[in-house]
């Protein structure tokens, strides 16, 4: 057996090698523009679902709506093809299915919440890209589209989010009228993400 011998200079290029491959490849997070990483309804804990996930997309296949994929290289290696919701998909129809995402689940990653329970995210209004608030004009899709009284128009016809009764479901992400972009989108509870 031989033995590897390195001097400190070629440790160090090597190592930056490595470093330069590694970012180049995207297993370090990029700030891409991407939308945020959302779970499906009972994986909020994301330290505890990253590491007991196997990756086996069982609970992407039982999702009646389709809207669990496969996390990309854009939110690091670690997460790499674990479930991600994406309501630009679909909806998250979580009462209507009874979690066939947690039931899927071979090592119990996705757990069964109540449907009280369930806080996927909290939507947000985006200003500066709703036509509502941007340019004055009426509409209010993702307030008829919500199913939770989460969304309520102000005094000008404004859609604002009431945090407290929004599950994060994406109903209004979905079906936002902007393009390319919603000018609502759903974002990870603060504290529930690292």
């Amino acid at each position: 057996m031989w033995k590897l011998r390195l001097a400190r200079r070629e440790f160090l290029a090597w190592s930056l090698a490595g470093a330069a491959t590694a970012i180049t490849y995207g297993l370090w997070p990029r700030d891409s523009g991407a939308s945020p990483l959302l779970r499906p309804p009972g994986a909020q804990d994301e330290e505890d679902f990253v590491s007991r996930c196997l990756r086996c997309q069982e609970c992407v296949r039982a999702c009646m709506t389709g809207c669990l994929e496969p996390a990309g290289r854009e939110f690091g290696a670690g997460k790499i093809w674990t479930p991600r919701f994406n309501p630009s998909l679909a909806k998250c129809e979580f009462e209507l299915c009874g979690r066939a995402c947690a039931r899927a689940c071979p090592v119990g990653a996705i757990r069964r919440p109540g449907d009280e329970e369930v806080r996927i995210g909290t939507a947000s209004v985006d200003r500066k890209k709703c036509i509502a608030w941007n340019e004055g004009k009426d509409c209010l899709v993702c307030y008829e589209r919500c199913s939770y009284g989460a969304i309520e128009p102000d005094s000008r016809g404004r859609p604002r989010v009431k945090s407290k009764r929004c599950t994060g479901c994406g109903a209004c992400q979905n079906t936002c009228v902007t393009c390319p972009d919603p000018a609502i989108v759903v974002y990870p509870i603060k504290g529930d993400r690292s």
